[in-house]
């Protein structure tokens, strides 16, 4: 039996754990949650992510299952645990931890808060849709310039700081006349999308 659980629903945050599980190549179950049937609020989840939120894994750390939830907690645990995707030199490894959290508070809250103002919320807030388009807009500003820079967010390596942004980014770059407009994300999305890994994350929840 897989020592992993991954506890998940088809989102960009839950690609983000399936993705680097997938990196790594460590065994791994999948639970799914029916995030719109509220599956997600009980208390059943509630011991494993106390905010009710996907994705979490359970793992066995130190002889005893240990819970790790968050899309940042999750990268940062998988690096450790298989020394992969973290860099050793200091200077990228510093520009991994940024481009993770960047990930996680900017371009995240950014992106879901556009969607939930601009395409699901029943009365349209214009002074909300609009802060959280120039929000998510300014994130993609600052991949699209650092990517101008550097093959990778983090430097010319692959690292988690890459999968903390990119399932977000790629839905961005779907859309029509945008992969015209950030041609270095555009660039950068379909190097990652082309990965087997990625792809098989992507798919790990459909």
């Amino acid at each position: 039996m897989p020592v992993i659980t991954l506890h998940t629903y088809n989102t960009p945050n839950g690609h983000k754990a399936a993705i680097m599980l997938e990196e790594t190549g460590l065994a791994y179950e999948t639970r799914v949650w029916d995030l719109p049937a509220g599956a997600h609020t009980g208390a059943d989840y509630g011991r494993i992510s106390p905010i009710h939120r996907i994705p979490a894994i359970e793992d066995d750390v130190g002889g005893r299952r240990q819970r790790i939830f968050g899309s940042g907690a999750i990268l940062y645990h998988l690096a450790e645990r298989t020394g992969q995707l973290m860099p050793t030199d200091p200077n990228m490894r510093a520009e991994t931890y940024s481009w993770v959290e960047f990930g996680v508070s900017d371009l995240a809250p950014a992106a879901m808060n556009l969607f939930r103002f601009a395409i699901r919320a029943p009365e349209k807030l214009p002074y909300a849709i609009d802060l959280f388009k120039d929000e998510f807009t300014r994130c993609l500003r600052a991949m699209e310039t650092r990517l101008g820079e550097s093959q990778h967010l983090a430097g010319p390596d692959y690292t988690i700081g890459d999968i903390a942004c990119l399932p977000f980014t790629l839905l961005s770059m779907r859309k029509p006349g945008y992969a015209e407009a950030w041609p270095n994300l555009a660039r950068w999305c379909a190097s990652l999308e082309a990965r087997p890994a990625v792809q098989r994350g992507l798919k790990a929840v459909g």
